[in-house]
């Protein structure tokens, strides 16, 4: 008879999530995914994250979560994309902020390390993606998808394409150097020590632009 009464009310509370999630739209389901994938990977790894984790985190079916997403890696590819989104957002506020907005290699310099010591939280994810990828022939594709993403949304930023930026060498230096010392403040807990020092960064950045000139 108990176990009866807790059937009875597990399918009750399972009919009501599915209800909720029901009402939920394509957008907002897709956020609830990406949100639930984003806690578990944080928690658990990028390569140790299974989709039935993810299920797990979220109000949708099985049937439910497949429908917008095949593997980990398509959601973790829009968190990705996503997190591009809220650097571009954050690089426009700062541009209305000057009392001339124009984007200078300076105000360049400055954005890239803004992009470096920012502790958001795509950073821990986009963390988890640097350090997998050596081992995931997929997520490097990613990666160099990200990239080109990356370098369009700057093109139309900057209106001009700045050299170093057309230059595929020199690019490829700099997201390497960028990556890098994302890497150190999240691995070597290096972040305060590198903020303190940010001055010598945006330097380092404007000799690698110089390179090109």
């Amino acid at each position: 008879m108990y176990n009866v009464l807790i059937d009875g009310i597990v399918g009750i509370w399972k009919g009501i999530n599915m209800c909720a999630a029901k009402r939920l739209s394509e957008t907002e389901r897709k956020q609830e995914i990406m949100d639930a994938a984003a806690r578990i990977i944080s928690s658990k790894g990028l390569e140790k994250t299974t989709m039935e984790d993810i299920i797990a985190g979220t109000t949708l079916s099985k049937g439910g979560v497949y429908h917008y997403y095949g593997s980990v890696i398509e959601i973790f590819k829009d968190i990705m994309l996503r997190g591009i989104e809220y650097r571009e957002t954050v690089i426009k506020q700062h541009l209305h902020g000057e009392k001339q907005p124009v984007v200078t290699r300076d105000f360049i310099a400055r954005e890239l390390v803004n992009k470096m010591l920012d502790d958001n939280p795509y950073m821990p994810l986009y963390i988890e993606l640097l350090i997998a990828k050596k081992r995931n022939p997929e997520l490097s594709d990613l990666m160099s998808e990200l990239k080109e993403k990356t370098k369009t949304r700057l093109n139309f930023l900057t209106r001009d394409v700045p050299e170093w930026l057309d230059d595929p060498n020199i690019f490829e230096f700099i997201t390497n150097f960028i990556n890098a010392i994302i890497l150190a403040s999240d691995v070597l807990e290096a972040r305060e020590n590198l903020a303190r020092n940010r001055h010598i960064l945006e330097k380092m950045i404007l000799n690698i632009m110089d390179e090109n000139v």
